[in-house]
């Protein structure tokens, strides 16, 4: 599963995108995806009011219309004195409507000049200019822009560590201007598939964070969760678990327990533990990080609706069935919330919820959730669509609904058969074994039985748990035909040594799947 990164909100992100004052508590104003201050949002709101078009860092009064130029320059933070000394005559942001505050404005054949501009400016930046370090700052992200809008991977990379080389000596290893500056450049890395370098990268400022020297701030705390994440795309889950176990601790004792960085790490450490197999404590982290983001953010959060759902997975798994139920309907709600009730995932939802109706015997109610998942999820031709169908199969046939459930799992076979699904498939034949074996039609149970093992087998092993529930049916009902021979032969089989060897969470998967699809354990 995919790892949230958590970004030091005390840093970057709490800084106005426009003249890098800290931000205070509150509301905040965001226009074009950008955080800006009081002032800032002020002016930008005159700029919008006046429809001005022109460039915002040129603050000509020719062009500035009625707006007062000196609101600009001090809008603008960039000192005369820098625009005189390189004689600057086109802006490094302009208005361009859908770029406000972030577009080059490289227009007429001036990119090369603007580009020229900004990296003497960013190579000139040194210890004297610390106090003055907002102006260094809009420069890189500039220039940044323009190199990533290119596709300059190699630019990139090299401003990059331009950057974090300035921040370590002026501002040293752990000022949060420099971790922060580190955490993009990793985030870059990783957005590149390169996760070895990222790793190196995060390990550094991990390496160089000495617990026994105090507790880690909360943006040396952003770098070990986002080590964590590399660790986990690289399937290292003891490492990842330690990093995550590490990371929440510490937002624990420096910021609130329902602070977003806090809840983030609490989901990324239950997605590992979800991975290595440990349920109990998945399901704990998960409760933790879905009703946290919940009561910060809404229903309708990303995450706590994908912590939702991951927990009611669980819970089912487990037999916790009200926990389990109120997160289904919890997640349903947010998905509803954020006008996604005919997506695939609320099909899922459904469907699960469905499931768990049936196994506690709520079958009208468990029918009318999986009709409705299996008729939508057919209409889009979605691959979940013959699942949905065979666990509708299970509901007819503790209804007494024999030739619907056979019907169902007739066609659910058909569609499996050409899609491919053999985990599905196995599971929908002993289902359709087992339907003709109450109905005494022993020799046709028999054959379903035996197609059933042959796939299981290949798919999960000798003795997995699902192929030992298979086998068990399919001697029994040899035996039942007095064929004590084969059943012997079966059994020894069974018995054999297993060349299939498969993880312990695939292996957990496959039970759940096969429980979902047929309601036996």
């Amino acid at each position: 599963m995919d790892h949230k990164v958590v970004i030091d909100l005390t840093g970057f992100e709490q800084l106005c995108f426009n003249c890098r004052a800290i931000l205070e508590d509150g509301p905040k104003h965001r226009i074009h995806g950008y955080l800006l201050c009081t002032e800032c949002a002020d002016i930008v709101s005159l700029l919008r009011v006046h429809c001005w078009q022109a460039c915002l860092v040129c603050a000509l009064a020719d062009e500035a219309d009625d707006i007062d130029c000196e609101d600009v320059q001090n809008f603008l933070d960039k000192p005369n004195t820098f625009v005189k000394q390189y004689d600057w005559k086109h802006c490094a942001v302009c208005d361009e409507s859908e770029g406000l505050l972030y577009t080059p404005c490289e227009r007429d054949g001036q990119a090369e000049t603007a580009i020229g501009i900004r990296a003497q400016a960013i190579e000139e930046f040194d210890e004297a200019e610390r106090t003055d370090h907002s102006l260094f700052l809009r420069f890189v992200h500039d220039q940044m822009a323009f190199h990533r809008d290119n596709q300059n991977d190699a630019a990139v990379e090299e401003l990059h560590s331009v950057v974090i080389g300035k921040f370590r000596r002026i501002f040293g290893h752990k000022h949060w201007r420099t971790i922060t500056a580190m955490q993009e450049y990793g985030q870059m890395l990783c957005g590149k598939g390169h996760y070895e370098q990222a790793e190196a990268l995060y390990r550094t400022l991990v390496d160089d964070a000495d617990p026994e020297h105090g507790p880690d701030s909360v943006a040396v705390l952003c770098i070990i969760n986002a080590l964590g994440s590399v660790y986990a795309k690289r399937r290292k889950l003891k490492e990842a678990e330690t990093m995550f176990v590490r990371a929440l601790d510490g937002f624990k004792r420096q910021v609130e327990k329902k602070d977003v960085r806090t809840l983030t790490a609490a989901f990324n450490l239950a997605g590992i533990y979800q991975d290595r197999g440990k349920l109990s404590d998945a399901m704990r982290m998960y409760h933790v990080a879905a009703y946290g983001f919940k009561d910060i953010a809404g229903h309708s959060d990303p995450t706590a609706i994908t912590a939702f759902t991951h927990l009611a997975a669980l819970c089912s798994a487990r037999g916790v069935v009200e926990e389990a139920e109120r997160a289904y309907n919890f997640a349903l709600q947010g998905l509803a919330e954020s006008h996604r009730q005919n997506s695939i995932e609320v099909l899922s939802l459904k469907l699960g919820l469905g499931v768990l109706l049936r196994d506690q015997q709520r079958l009208k109610d468990a029918e009318n959730l999986i009709q409705e998942a299996y008729k939508c999820l057919r209409e889009a031709a979605s691959d979940y669509a013959p699942g949905a169908l065979t666990c509708l199969g299970t509901v007819y046939a503790r209804q007494g609904r024999v030739a619907e459930a056979e019907m169902s799992f007739m066609d659910a076979a058909e569609e499996l058969s050409v899609r491919g699904d053999d985990d599905a498939t196995y599971a929908n034949l002993f289902n359709l074994g087992h339907l003709l074996h109450n109905q005494n039609r022993l020799a046709e149970a028999e054959a379903m039985y035996r197609k059933a093992w042959d796939s299981a087998r290949l798919v999960a092993g000798l003795k997995h748990a699902t192929s030992c529930t298979i086998v068990e049916a399919l001697g029994s009902i040899c035996e039942q035909q007095d064929k004590y021979e084969e059943a012997e032969e079966i059994y020894k089989q069974s018995l054999a040594r297993d060349e299939c060897h498969i993880d312990r969470w695939t292996s957990f998967v496959l039970c759940i799947n096969f429980h979902k699809m047929t309601g036996y354990n």
